[in-house]
């Protein structure tokens, strides 16, 4: 894995937080951090790049899309990692070693990583659940994971790297749909992070636009899928 900055040092974003999610359940991480990263109007300041790098892009909001694009917002000295697709699996291990190892060498403050229960699991009137490393100071006002529930995937490395180098982390999972892209879910994340940082994130527009945004995020998912899994011979070249 490589980290590619533009316009901006490492010293420049020493002591910063951190904020990530990922395509999994109701693609509430990657939906919440792309919500933050257009509502905020952050700046682009570069990418991360691995070995096996998915070969798709696409025109954002912002411009052209990686893989994993870097944002900074200079006002709350944060950096948001928007994933738009997930490493090969063969790459997760790497992908978030790495990138913790890099978040070290930043000394950043906190780690906030956003991820999804399946709500069919719900057992009360909670709306998330979360859990923090052991040295995160962080508390917030709502439960925490239920103990030996298993996380898995790069959010579960992230954590566990997270742990074992000592960095603060917190993990924020709220209930969410997990048949469809679930823009409440994401919403609840955002709400959660205002808490954290202090900030005031308007999450009106999940909860007005979330048929919009669930058509639009679910044809631009189904798009991507649909191309990473053609043979070579049947690929949309362009």
């Amino acid at each position: 894995m490589k980290v590619i900055l533009k316009g901006i040092t490492e010293d420049e974003l020493k002591g910063s937080t951190f904020i990530t999610g990922f395509r999994t359940i109701g693609e509430t991480g990657y939906l919440a951090s792309r919500y933050i990263v257009l509502k905020r109007k952050l700046q682009r300041i570069g990418f991360i790049t691995t070995k096996y790098l998915r070969d798709v892009t696409f025109l954002d909001e912002y411009g052209i899309a990686t893989p994993f694009d870097l944002f900074y917002d200079k006002e709350l000295h944060t950096i948001v990692l928007l994933n738009h697709l997930l490493p090969f699996q063969r790459e997760w291990n790497s992908f978030a070693k790495d990138t913790i190892m890099w978040l070290k060498k930043l000394e950043v403050k906190n780690i906030i990583l956003i991820g999804g229960l399946d709500k069919r699991y719900k057992e009360s009137s909670e709306e998330l659940r979360w859990l923090k490393t052991s040295k995160s100071t962080i508390n917030l006002p709502y439960p925490e994971l239920e103990k030996q529930l298993i996380m898995v995937g790069p959010l579960a490395l992230f954590t566990i790297y997270s742990e074992i180098e000592d960095l603060p982390a917190i993990v924020l999972l709220p209930y969410a749909d997990k048949e469809r892209i679930d823009p409440a879910a994401a919403a609840i994340a955002v709400d959660a992070i205002n808490k954290i940082l202090g900030t005031n994130i308007d999450v009106t527009e999940l909860y007005e636009d979330a048929k919009k945004l669930e058509e639009e995020l679910q044809k631009q998912l189904e798009n991507i899928q649909k191309e990473i899994s053609r043979s070579g011979l049947d690929r949309h070249y362009m």
